[in-house]
């Protein structure tokens, strides 16, 4: 019998291909071949009589693939049975049934047999092969239940977003079930960052030296008479150091505290995303590329999967390498065995390598898949191997002093591993680090101790004081993101990927040194979705949402019944957010007036658009003739477009007054005053650069077509203008009539007039240090001067901090400026000061 095997992607078909005997032909769909068309109407939505609704989506071949559908076609025609390999997931479940229903016809009566494996090697294909089953359609369902949310959910939102928010490209603006929400945790991440006050404290320390050996290391303060120590004044820390001035120190207590810390589990899809971001500095959607060619190259299992389980011939095979290269005693006495979240598909595994055998480092990768089956390899070996154990030493040091009046105790610790187990290949380090890679202010962890015993002396050879400010919140970056994300039971691992990559690609969100910082435009979609649809888009409900979808495929949960639950809040929710419906004598009284209009303007085309005032009062007319729904918005168009023909028209405004229908009114949008909107506009053409901004280019554009801006509109042109008029003569009047307009109004301004003489040294400066990296940070000289000297340009001051930072760097470069203390001295900067780090304050 002649057999067709089909999979997702060539590669794929490529490597099963050598697999499987001659009676099968092994071709590629190239993903999905049929999805909903981009139309609103995709999906079908009637009441069922009972309260409900049946949700119908229509499906349509996807763009570019009639070619490949026409191949498949052809043979299946020439085959006796049918064999659909796509991925072991549900988006994998759901491509085998919308193979089967795009083929039947051509199949006839031929048999369709749905097969599964977690990894790329000949066993496991070879043995799905010969145990087919039928396709699973609770989660071809809870699939199709997804698509049908985010699709109401997108097709929906997204439109109430244009009409509702004034930006640059707002028919860009989108929202989306997990997205968004996605979001909202990048937004209010940032409020909490900008509301965060540092505040200063102190900590206090020792540079103890045992005697004879002339050893030293740092101890901590840890106890003030028997009590945490909280120093937030510098004046209690100076007397603390008076009053410790002239004391020894005798060891108080040694304390070793054994532990034992236990291997991580292998990789599911989220933990290798965050792993790979933390380690090899990969997006999430580089991971998922990567994982996938190494999944198709038959070296990995699965990489879609929140399972931690490992199969027993998987376990089996490490054991015996474990025991091999490290020694029996590097394998546990009996095997680790992890437990899956909660929701996590048990019949899947955790990702690792196919076989354990193959040691990474052997060639034929490309050098970003090597390094990510590296990390694999490593946490899947690691997971199988014996516990670690550490000792872990402290020693207590109290300060003797004839007349001390309070009691001073200081600590230091250093781990010991007593045995390496896991970490002997994890290599990671036996402390116990910070959390996010921050400074541990209770740590007091050292490199090493020398021995010491209790009651012992030592000398004090410097008393340590360190001035520190509390960290505030630190903004998502890609991997804890999706931390978040999982923790709160939002989406799903498989979308994590793609959800980051279109919050970058909506410009609602962008990637700085690696941390995600939410743009203006995703702040604005965000406080509209939670100021309207707060509910909708909240963590918990769509946590809550997923337990349900989950329950489709887990339960048979009857898929329409799940989705009207959710589309009766939805539609309310909906409807709740809408502005109320405008009285219809209201649009009668504006098309009367309308009427009188002999003379209308000339349509005009602006790039893809016709702006045509005659054609769109004649639309919406017909559209209020015929019983159609009007809105608010079409209304506020109408009175504008009647005041531009007011000349035509003697008794408009008058009328339009005694309707309310004008400033003031319930219909109109407040609008700036046009004159104060030119003067900005007329300002911002004297500013260096500031016309580039796109933001601001769109409102000019909004503006010369004739359509005001809203006072909100008019508030962020003012603030623009207002913050970089500062190098104009006539800055301060300006400030001042647009002051009352910017919320808050202008922080006020202190001049320096050191800035300008210091920019002018520095311009002299004709060789500057490299860019330096230290960790993730880039420092660079050359950029921050010229940075501040731009701003400079623009607002003709700099803040006090940039101004302290920028002397510095004239200081840190005296030796490369001619006759520089001469110069320093005519403009009144002191030539001393240490020199400040490489690009200290100039961070790129």
């Amino acid at each position: 019998m002649k057999k067709l095997l089909i999979v997702e992607s060539p590669a794929k078909a490529k490597t099963i291909g050598k697999y499987l005997g001659s009676e099968f032909t092994v071709k590629s769909s190239v993903g999905h071949i049929r999805d909903l068309p981009k139309e609103s109407g995709a999906i079908k939505i009637a009441s069922d009589g009972a309260g409900g609704w049946t949700f119908t989506p229509t499906y349509e071949i996807s763009d570019g693939k009639k070619k490949v559908v026409a191949e498949l076609k052809s043979a299946v025609k020439g085959c006796d049975e049918i064999y659909l390999a796509s991925d072991p997931d549900r988006e994998g479940e759901a491509i085998a049934w919308h193979l089967k229903e795009v083929l039947s016809p051509a199949a006839g009566n031929k048999p369709f047999r749905r097969v599964t494996y977690n990894e790329i090697t000949k066993s496991a294909v070879l043995k799905a092969v010969e145990e087919p089953r039928d396709i699973d359609m609770p989660r071809v369902d809870a699939q199709q239940a997804r698509r049908i949310l985010d699709r109401l959910v997108g097709y929906k939102v997204s439109p109430m977003l244009w009409k509702s928010i004034n930006c640059a490209n707002n028919r860009t603006l989108s929202a989306g079930r997990v997205q968004s929400v996605a979001l909202r945790l990048l937004v209010e991440r940032q409020r909490e960052i900008d509301a965060f006050k540092p505040e200063t404290y102190y900590l206090l320390g020792v540079e103890a030296k045992k005697r004879g050996t002339g050893e030293t290391f740092e101890a901590k303060l840890s106890r003030v008479d028997g009590k945490k120590p909280s120093l937030t004044d510098r004046h209690a820390v100076d007397n603390a150091l008076l009053e410790l001035s002239g004391a020894w120190l005798e060891v108080s207590d040694v304390k070793a505290q054994p532990k034992v810390r236990h291997a991580l589990p292998p990789f599911t899809t989220s933990t290798l995303q965050q792993a790979a971001s933390s380690v090899l500095g990969f997006s999430p959607g580089k991971t998922m590329k990567l994982a996938q060619s190494l999944y198709e190259q038959g070296l990995i299992t699965y990489m879609r999967t929140d399972s931690v389980n490992v199969s027993a011939s998987a376990r089996d095979a490490a054991k015996a390498l474990i025991e091999r290269e490290y020694g029996e005693e590097f394998y546990p006495a009996k095997p680790n065995v992890f437990k899956s979240k909660g929701g996590a598909q048990e019949a899947h595994e955790a990702i690792r390598p196919t076989d354990v055998e193959s040691l990474p480092g052997a060639g034929g990768l490309e050098a970003g898949e090597a390094k990510l089956y590296e990390l694999v390899w490593k946490r899947f070996v690691a997971s199988q191997m014996a516990d670690a154990r550490t000792t872990v030493r402290t020693v207590f040091l109290s300060a003797v002093k004839t007349g001390l009046v309070r009691s001073y105790v200081f600590t230091a610790s250093v781990t010991d591993i007593d045995f390496e187990g896991f970490l002997r290949v994890m290599k990671l380090s036996s402390k116990k680090k910070a959390k996010d890679d921050e400074d541990d202010d209770d740590s007091d962890e050292v490199e090493s101790l020398p021995a010491l015993a209790k009651g012992e002396a030592l000398d004090a050879a410097r008393w340590l004081s360190e001035e520190k400010q509390t960290k505030g919140p630190k903004h998502y970056s890609e991997a804890s993101l999706i931390k978040a994300l999982e923790e709160n039971g939002v989406g799903r691992p498989s979308t994590y990927a793609a959800t980051i990559e279109t919050l970058k690609l909506r410009e609602y969100a962008k990637t700085d040194k690696r941390k995600l910082v939410p743009l203006e435009r995703g702040i604005l979609v965000c406080d509209w979705l939670v100021e309207k649809l707060n509910q909708l888009f909240s963590v918990g409900y769509t946590a809550e949402m997923e337990a349900e979808l989950d329950k489709v495929e887990e339960s048979n949960e009857p898929m329409n019944a799940m989705l009207s639950e959710f589309y009766a809040k939805f539609t309310a929710a909906l409807e709740a957010c809408k502005p109320p419906a405008p009285e219809p004598e209201k649009f009668k009284l504006v098309f009367s007036l309308l009427d009188q209009v002999k003379e209308w303007k000339a349509p005009v085309t602006q790039g893809k658009r016709v702006y045509d005032d005659k054609g769109f009062v004649e639309s919406v007319k017909r559209g209020f003739e015929s019983g159609k729904e009007m809105t608010l918005r079409q209304l506020e168009v109408l009175v504008r477009v009647l005041m531009s023909y007011a000349s035509q028209v003697p008794d408009a405004e008058a009328r339009l007054k005694d309707a309310k229908l004008l400033s003031g009114g319930t219909v109109m949008i407040e609008r700036a005053n046009p004159d104060l909107v030119r003067f900005c506009f007329q300002t911002l053409d004297r500013i260096a650069g500031l016309q580039k901004n796109s933001f601001l280019k769109s409102l000019r554009e909004q503006f010369d077509r004739g359509k005001g801006l809203t006072m909100k509109q008019f508030g962020i042109l003012a603030r623009s203008v207002g913050e970089n008029c500062g190098a104009l003569p006539d800055h301060v009047q300006i400030r001042e009539k647009l002051g009352p307009f910017v919320p808050g109004g202008f922080p006020e301004q202190v001049y320096d007039p050191q800035i300008e003489k210091v920019l002018a040294l520095l311009k002299e400066v004709t060789e500057w240090r490299p860019k330096t990296r230290r960790g993730r940070r880039v420092y660079d000289d050359k950029g921050f001067y010229e940075s501040l000297a731009m701003q400079y340009s623009q607002r003709g001051m700099l803040s006090a901090l940039q101004a302290s930072a920028l002397k510095q760097l004239a200081r840190t470069y005296r030796t490369k400026i001619p006759d520089y203390d001469r110069k320093a001295a005519e403009i009144g900067l002191a030539s001393g000061g240490e020199d400040a780090k490489p690009g200290d304050e100039g961070e790129k």
